[in-house]
């Protein structure tokens, strides 16, 4: 009666396992496996290695990963006692059940390690395997493993991904991760082409590695052109991956407003697309005109009741906006504990700890970052602004070197190189400035931070008549309130007092409460009263001291004015308007043609004479190496 139990009993576990009723298994399992151990007379290998099959792989299913990973390996060491004496019987169990084989038992194994956060556990586990033994799937695991964990060699994971690729040559992933290594673009698109079966019909694949290896390579501008060439000229038009890889791309290059374009058409498409989510939350910031959408993407985020790492991002960056810094460090240490390669969040943390002066800490943030994606600009204008917040003006000078040489086809890189010297006491470094501003707009003539940043030049050389011209033709082809109060204050310095008047009432068109354009607004209105006030015979000369007295906080000096300003007057022209006044946002660089951040730059304070220690190798160095 008890064998026919027995047997009664592991019919309805195969049952219960063919219709993956896993949660059923488990106790009638258990169960069958107690009656085993209790009546040895009944017990046979094929039984009980067929109930610890069943049960330990129910257990995976269910995801108890400790229970599972125990049984597993009794099941992996049980398998090799078949071997030698049942492999008949084996061989029909794993034809029907595929994933009771040997590497795919131990694959498991290596999951539940990973899971139970033994990663190094997981890849013992992996390597143990023969490598003629090992799956795909097997490698692609070992591959993540090696790449993202501490202190691996990334050349035996680069290795691992080739074999991925060998045997499954659309392997995306795989190939976006071999490029992210430094693997040489044409060297994998050798390898995919040899792999693949039909060659001719994956050309297109070939302009997909083109475009990683470029992005990887720092030159975003021309991997969104290659992307962007993908999409126009393939069946692929309007695929929500290759929109998402030209956004990103426009985003790193620091074209936010084309960026928020193609990463928001991504997001009318599949509104849980995090890989474009993401990057859209940080470029909505920089869009003061966007913060409804800004407010539905947090709203969307916190309905749908499922927080990944990028949830808690993006309330974080929404926190971050609004200068509630303490909550959104705490939300920022939530997506990385989930995640800790998620790189917007690690430069998130890094700003948040810049704000807080909390720089120590911030270097760590983006030294973090830079391990993982070397190909971000903000990792060395973060790391720029903590060394010179720290006095280590030898580190910034550095660092922003080393981002010349690294982003040789971006206008950020010259235009933050050109403001360090501009903004340095020493005089040669000032007049140098100039080339590196000028090189930026070659690059890009419409980039606005090198725009904002060449009028301040042109100021300090009395081109005032040239500055306001390259505003004009700025505002032009891109209105934003901060250039319409430039430009205001420029005319009211000249005493063109009805432009200048003309271009604040834009500004406060664009922005209502721009701080600046209503000061200029209210000079000019204080200038009216003193002049209306004086005689008539000398109104007109009135007016025009009027003015001067008025703009004194923003023209009194034609030097120090503008982009830059003084020192009195960096809190208004700083900030943009209606975001938070924290150092991050003084920076001019970090701005696109419709979202510019006017400031002086805090790299160089202006009451300290440490901007003197810059030495003169130090500009005209790079000045060599983007002239040769």
């Amino acid at each position: 009666m008890t064998e026919k139990m027995e047997t009664a009993l592991l019919a309805n576990v195969k049952k219960l396992y063919d219709h993956q009723l896993y949660e059923c298994v488990i106790p009638a399992a258990s169960l069958l496996s107690t009656l085993l151990q209790n009546d040895r007379t009944l017990a046979t290998l094929e039984m009980e290695y067929q109930v610890m099959l069943y049960m330990s792989s129910a257990n995976y299913k269910e995801r108890h990963y400790r229970l599972a990973c125990k049984q597993l390996e009794a099941v992996v060491l049980m398998h090799k006692t078949m071997v030698r004496f049942k492999a008949t019987y084996l061989a029909a169990l794993e034809s029907t059940y595929r994933e009771f084989a040997d590497v795919e038992l131990r694959y498991r194994v290596a999951v539940c390690y990973r899971e139970m956060g033994e990663p190094n556990i997981a890849i013992s586990t992996l390597q143990a395997v023969p490598a003629k033994s090992r799956t795909p799937k097997l490698n692609m695991m070992l591959a993540r493993l090696l790449h993202h964990g501490c202190g691996t060699n990334k050349n035996e994971a680069a290795l691992v991904y080739k074999e991925v690729l060998r045997d499954c040559p659309m392997s995306m992933k795989s190939i976006e991760a071999l490029l992210e290594l430094g693997i040489d673009g044409n060297e994998v698109n050798s390898l995919v082409v040899n792999a693949a079966s039909s060659p001719k019909n994956i050309e297109w694949l070939s302009m997909w590695i083109k475009g990683h290896a470029q992005m990887y390579g720092r030159k975003h501008l021309e991997a969104a052109k290659t992307f962007q060439q993908l999409n126009d000229t393939t069946n692929f038009h309007q695929n929500e991956h290759l929109l998402t890889h030209i956004g990103k791309c426009l985003y790193y290059y620091g074209n936010f407003t084309q960026a928020e374009h193609y990463l928001g058409m991504v997001a009318m498409i599949n509104p849980y697309n995090m890989d474009a989510l993401c990057p859209l939350a940080v470029v909505y910031a920089f869009n003061i005109q966007k913060k409804p959408e800004h407010e539905k993407l947090v709203t969307q985020m916190t309905t749908t009741g499922d927080f990944s790492s990028e949830h808690w991002f993006i309330l974080a960056q929404k926190l971050y906006m609004n200068a509630k810094f303490d909550r959104a460090l705490s939300f920022t240490e939530r997506a990385l504990s989930l995640n800790p390669r998620n790189i917007e969040a690690l430069l998130l943390r890094g700003k948040l700890f810049l704000v807080v002066a909390r720089h120590n800490e911030a270097i760590s943030a983006f030294r973090s970052a830079q391990c993982f994606a070397s190909y971000r600009f903000e990792v060395y204008k973060g790391l720029f602004h903590c060394y010179v917040n720290l006095k280590r003006i030898k580190d910034a000078q550095n660092m922003c070197a080393l981002a010349v040489r690294y982003f040789r086809t971006s206008p950020r890189s010259y235009t933050m190189f050109g403001r360090t010297l501009f903004h340095s006491t020493n005089p040669t470094a000032k007049k140098n400035a100039k080339k590196f501003v000028e090189k930026s707009l070659e690059i890009d003539e419409h980039y606005t931070p090198g725009v904002a940043l060449m009028v301040e030049i042109c100021q300090f050389e009395g081109a005032t008549q040239e500055a306001i011209v390259l505003l004009k033709k700025q505002v032009s082809g891109f209105p934003h309130p901060k250039l319409f109060t430039m430009l205001g204050d420029l005319l009211s310095a000249e005493k063109e007092l009805s432009s200048a008047l003309h271009y604040y009432t834009l500004a406060l068109g664009l922005e209502p409460t721009c701080q600046r354009a209503l000061e200029g607004v209210n000079a000019l209105g204080q200038a009216a009263r003193t002049a209306s006030s004086t005689s008539k015979p000398s109104e007109q000369s009135g007016s025009g001291s009027g003015v001067a007295s008025g703009e004194g906080s923003s023209s009194s000096n034609s030097n120090s004015t503008g982009a830059g300003g003084s020192c009195s007057n960096a809190a208004t022209m700083a900030t943009p308007c209606g975001t938070p006044n924290h150092e991050w946002l003084l920076d001019c660089e970090e701005t696109s043609n419709d979202a510019l951040e006017m400031s002086s730059s805090p790299a160089v304070p202006q009451d300290d004479a440490e901007s003197e220690t810059f030495s003169e190798p130090f500009w005209q160095d790079v000045d060599g190496e983007i002239t040769n």
